[in-house]
């Protein structure tokens, strides 16, 4: 084996490993062999690149932290606390390092490049619609809304809303800007956007989108990779995944009280 395919093994393996790591980390939450997955995987990196290295093991890093992140939909001040720390974390290190460590731009959050088309409304609308009739049908036919727990009460409901919300912008911040953003300097956009979306997928699965969940969630993420490829636009991307927030905080409020908000024909 000539040593620039040895190379290219490495990179491969490297993925492979973290995107395992992740799954076993995060929704079965098997601390022991996923850290001991992603150790080797980390070890894979020396073979890799210097460039490559660096980039990749900083996702390795925010993996990691994660893996000992209380992933779960409670919506106590305390909880909302802790995990949001850590989840700040997760998307910052990576940040601060390749802007003040590296001297690289790698990491960008565009706001705002291109101007909205009809098209881009339309696939907003779109995106609604689907949810709309997608996100109760799901909650019946699995009970996922059990694992939202929240009282009626403006206290309660403030802080479902916020938290739904800001769990959205996270997972465009952490999997379509930064792992995304990482992986596609260094393989083709295919592949870091699958790579990102097995990452995506397995964090909201342990969040509770669980039963046929997956199955949305996967194509869901490569959409949003794809999107944000294609627009330069976080924005954009955020309001796509906060309009489903958005359905998916008022389905929640009439799954666990059927009498309010009754304006979902799929449930």
């Amino acid at each position: 084996m000539t040593f620039p395919l040895f190379r290219k093994v490495a990179k491969v393996v490297s993925i492979v490993l973290l995107c395992l790591g992740a799954v076993v980390l995060i929704p079965f939450e098997q601390r022991l062999l996923g850290y001991g997955i992603l150790t080797v995987g980390a070890a894979t990196l020396f073979a890799t690149p210097r460039a490559y290295a660096r980039d990749i093991v900083l996702i390795y890093l925010s993996i990691g932290i994660l893996g000992i992140t209380p992933i779960d939909t409670s919506i106590t001040l305390s909880h909302m606390l802790l995990m949001g720390g850590l989840l700040a974390c997760a998307v910052g290190i990576p940040f601060l390092i390749t802007r003040y460590v590296y001297k690289e731009k790698s990491i960008v959050y565009p706001l705002g490049k291109h101007t909205w088309t009809r098209g881009h409304i339309g696939y907003l609308l779109f995106a609604f619609v689907l949810s709309y009739l997608i996100l109760p049908f799901w909650m019946q036919t699995t009970g996922g809304y059990t694992h939202w727990n929240f009282e009626i009460t403006f206290a309660s409901l403030g802080l479902l809303f916020i938290g739904t919300n800001s769990l959205g912008i996270w997972d465009e911040l952490f999997f379509v800007v930064t792992a995304l953003g990482l992986m596609r300097r260094h393989m083709p956009f295919f592949w870091a956007n699958m790579a990102q979306a097995v990452m995506f997928t397995s964090f909201l699965y342990e969040l509770g989108f669980r039963g046929w969940a997956p199955f949305l969630i996967f194509p869901f993420a490569l959409l949003q990779g794809i999107v944000f490829k294609k627009t330069e636009n976080l924005v954009y991307v955020i309001a796509i995944h906060l309009t489903l927030d958005l359905v998916l905080y008022l389905a929640l409020i009439n799954a666990h009280h059927p009498d309010l908000i009754p304006i979902f024909i799929t449930r």
